[in-house]
């Protein structure tokens, strides 16, 4: 673990569910289609694609250890899932949005359930659980920069366009049976550096 983490004194880090790589490519392609229609001043890198479970921010690298195996002993209790990605929303004013994101369907009781007992095991570490409402979703864009206002029925109609073989692969569902500590790199690309994946 010492390999994976930097020199300074503590780490930013978040836990979340990881998208697979085939599927990441075809929702970079769609982002890279997109761009070309709306302005965001950043899209994520494929690799960097997730869905959040527990944001954890600036840790103690003393607790990373403590941590791990406590989200380690927790998921002995998990049994995989299926999900899939689904529609296209944001976050913010309709005509100028901070975030574009996909929504995700399928078995979402278990993915809630999997985020809260992930909440369970870093609580007696320290660490608190967000106040607002879980929400799952892969972010792919933040804060919109366009000299005309956001037009999500333009997106839509941008997103019809799909070929049916791209259409099969976003949409067929994929096993969640694992869950990945990430450290932050600030300014790196990819900006995510796994410190930890943990199997189910």
């Amino acid at each position: 673990m010492d390999a994976n983490v930097s020199d300074k004194d503590s780490e930013r880090l978040f836990i979340a569910v990881k998208l697979p790589a085939e599927l990441g490519q075809v929702v970079a392609e769609e982002c890279s289609n997109l761009s070309q229609k709306f302005h965001f001043a950043k899209w994520t890198h494929p690799e960097d694609y997730h869905i959040t479970l527990q944001f954890l921010g600036d840790t103690p690298k003393t607790k990373i250890p403590d941590l791990i195996m406590s989200l380690k002993q927790m998921s002995e209790q998990c049994r995989p899932f299926k999900l899939s990605l689904d529609k296209w929303n944001t976050f913010g004013l309709p005509k100028a949005p901070k975030v574009l994101w996909v929504g995700v369907s399928g078995e979402l009781e278990e993915l809630n359930l999997l985020a809260a007992r992930v909440h369970t095991a870093t609580l007696p570490l320290g660490f608190s659980a967000e106040s607002r409402e879980y929400k799952p979703h892969l972010t792919v864009a933040r804060k919109y920069l366009g000299k005309i206002s956001f037009d999500d029925k333009l997106l839509e109609n941008l997103l019809k366009l799909d070929d049916e073989k791209r259409s099969k692969i976003f949409h067929r569902d994929w096993t969640i049976d694992s869950f990945v500590l990430y450290a932050t790199r600030m300014y790196a690309i990819p900006m995510y550096e796994m410190i930890e994946n943990i199997t189910f």
